[in-house]
């Protein structure tokens, strides 16, 4: 593959998602397509209650589309296993929710060094890496402190170094 070649990380095609209960139903979105290239970013925007937190917990595999496929760093999401399921998360996605979802027994770095400790990174290796993107988020002197321990923006932070941590 050369330089210039992007792998597709994201492949969502024709995802709809409703809602059915009794005679009603609710669609939130219908049609939808969306790629995501490695490397790229992107923001979903929309009013309150438009389907943005429905359409990201389709694309992580929290909720399944109505109809339509969603495939992660090539794999269909609808065919696989709660236990595969676990493990594309783990090993290709982050999430910071507007609620951070900290563990508050934890420090900041344990915190962020979660994802390597499940995927079996060695701790010191983990720590050193959750170190080091603390450190970018303008959080290294407060990698010993607990989410008790941190202001708001600080926990914020801790979950964006969390979501990042597994590149």
């Amino acid at each position: 593959m050369s330089n210039s070649e992007q792998v597709l990380v994201i492949d969502a095609q024709g995802i709809s998602k409703s809602y059915d209960e009794a005679e009603n139903s609710l669609s939130i979105f219908q049609d939808l397509n969306f790629q995501l290239q490695e490397g790229e970013s992107v923001s979903v925007l929309g009013s309150s209650g438009s389907g943005k937190t429905t359409l990201l917990n389709i694309i992580g595999g929290l909720d399944k589309a109505s109809s339509g496929e969603v495939s992660l760093c090539g794999a269909n999401l609808a065919a696989c296993s709660e236990k595969k399921l676990t493990k594309l998360r783990n090993q290709h996605l982050g999430f910071v929710y507007q609620f951070h979802h900290l563990l508050a027994e934890f420090t900041a770095v344990e915190n962020v060094a979660m994802p390597l400790y499940i995927a079996g990174i060695s701790r010191k290796k983990a720590d050193l890496k959750a170190q080091k993107l603390l450190g970018m988020v303008g959080l290294s002197d407060r990698v010993k402190h607990k989410p008790s321990e941190l202001s708001g923006g600080e926990r914020q932070r801790v979950a964006i170094a969390r979501a990042l941590v597994n590149d």
